[in-house]
């Protein structure tokens, strides 16, 4: 037996004596007294209150309703940066306050785990009447009156650790929920930032979109002019013809893009409307040189909150199996009555206290059986952290691939661009001279629009993968308040 386990022993042995002390006492109601009764209601009736505002939705928080337009501050055409939008997504977002309610929830069963620490105190009263027929005398239709009262009290005095482990499981159960918060921030942060340099990605393909079709209604004009003084075919006007439809065709489709990749950025901001707001240019950089996976998977055990959470549900297991231990042992409790009784007052008044042990002889081997069921909790929560791990491990090196994909492939792009800029030019000087033809030259213009096409897909593909690495790190979100 350890120390903590001899002094609450030493405790048990002189309760007797203290409590009947303490009850030898005259009983005073002091004005004390009735200041820790009022204030007892006083809470009791706050948290009425409350539950009842929460119930008619008169103090809604944000995420309980779909945020609008006006009320997030994008109802005008203004432009607003990334670090703005980042702050509305984690004001507005319904996955946050469904995370910050389940946080609230693990802190509340916190509290009731460590009310099992402090003493349970009821009050009961009443007035009954009845007849007193006995067999000795004759039956009576006559009732009297008796009146009843009492306060009872309850208290733990030592149960063999197995509330501390209960409230050590409630604790890590906290701390998952706090980590899964932020795994849930970081979750919103990396959507609204896909979304982001998405709906970017359509506006300047858009852009290029556009560009192109200006070009082919350029060539159209110029074909026109030079079939009238009869240096082309009409064929070349029959071809910039075709070419410009299908360049308009293409404006279109990137038009829709941009409509559905605007309407995908309001839903990552928590939003069920389209507000016409424009964003600014995303103006972070990409590393020059990605750390090597062993890096990388030592930031993310350290940052990454998904490995959090698993570790806070490996040590509630570990705790579940010292909870599930002590429940071989008695619980010892102390209680005691205070009774008022009589058909007339000043009513009689009893007391009573008695210190309790209970101690289960047989149960069928259960609580033999819920150690070991324990020992498997444990175990599956430490494959579950393991599994985890490798998942990260792949997931990390996918990520970091795929960024230097997009980093090599934006290099090349950008080189394939200014090739076909040149090129374009040429056949562009050749055609007005009657050298090239003009499949030649929309040949040169298709390569020159899918050059900037692959230079804005790659940008781009950069910045998603770049968020991805900093999502499965747990950096994304102190990037952000860096960029704040």
């Amino acid at each position: 037996m350890d120390t903590k386990e001899c002094a609450a022993s030493t405790s048990i042995l002189y309760a007797p004596a203290l409590i009947h002390n303490f009850f030898a006492t005259p009983i005073m109601f002091s004005p004390r007294h009735a200041i820790l009764l009022l204030f007892t209601l006083t809470c009791g009736c706050t948290a009425v209150k409350e539950a009842r505002k929460a119930q008619r939705g008169d103090s809604l928080l944000f995420g309980e309703s779909t945020v609008t337009a006006r009320q997030a501050g994008l109802d005008s055409a203004a432009t607003h940066k990334l670090s703005e939008l980042e702050a509305l997504a984690l004001r507005y977002h319904p996955s946050i306050l469904q995370a910050r309610q389940a946080t609230e929830s693990a802190r509340l069963q916190c509290r009731l785990t460590r009310a099992g620490r402090l003493p349970q105190i009821t009050a009961s009263g009443g007035y009954s009447r009845s007849t007193q027929n006995t067999s000795s005398q004759r039956s009576s239709e006559k009732m009297s009156g008796s009146w009843s009262g009492g306060i009872g009290l309850d208290l733990l005095l030592h149960d063999f650790g197995k509330l501390k482990a209960q409230e050590l499981q409630q604790r890590e159960n906290l701390i998952a929920a706090e980590e899964h918060l932020r795994d849930t921030e970081l979750e919103v942060l990396y959507n609204l930032r896909n979304a982001f340099y998405e709906r970017h990605r359509a506006a300047n393909l858009l852009r290029v979109a556009l560009h192109s079709e200006a070009q082919y209604t350029q060539h159209l004009e110029e074909a026109r002019v030079m079939a009238e003084v009869g240096t082309r075919r009409q064929y070349d006007v029959t071809k910039a013809g075709v070419d410009l439809g299908n360049a308009r065709l293409d404006t279109i489709a990137a038009s829709n893009s941009l409509t559905v990749s605007h309407a995908q950025l309001n839903r990552a901001l928590g939003m069920a409307e389209n507000p016409p707001y424009e964003i600014e240019p995303e103006t972070s950089y990409a590393p020059t040189k990605i750390p090597n996976p062993a890096t990388l998977m030592a930031d993310a055990r350290e940052n990454a909150p998904a490995l959090a959470v698993l570790r806070a549900h490996e040590r509630a297991a570990s705790a579940f199996v010292d909870q599930s231990i002590a429940d071989l042992y008695p619980d010892l409790s102390l209680g005691a009555n205070f009774d008022l009784s009589g058909r007339g007052f000043p009513l009689v008044w009893n007391f009573s206290w008695a210190i309790r042990a209970a101690q289960s002889v047989f149960d069928g081997h259960r609580r033999t059986t819920l150690i070991s069921e324990a020992v498997t909790r444990l175990r599956t929560a430490r494959a579950n952290l393991a599994s985890a791990e490798q998942s990260l491990f792949l997931d990390l090196l996918t990520a970091r691939a795929q960024l230097e994909t997009a980093l090599k492939r934006s290099e090349v792009a950008r080189l394939v661009q200014s090739q076909s800029s040149e090129n374009l030019d040429v056949v562009n000087e050749q055609y007005r001279v009657g050298i090239s033809s003009s499949i030649e030259r929309t040949d040169a213009q298709v390569t020159m629009t899918q050059a900037q096409s692959d230079v804005i897909r790659a940008y781009y593909d950069e910045k998603i993968a770049l968020a991805r690495l900093l999502r499965l790190t747990g950096n994304i979100g102190q990037q952000a308040h860096s960029q704040q």
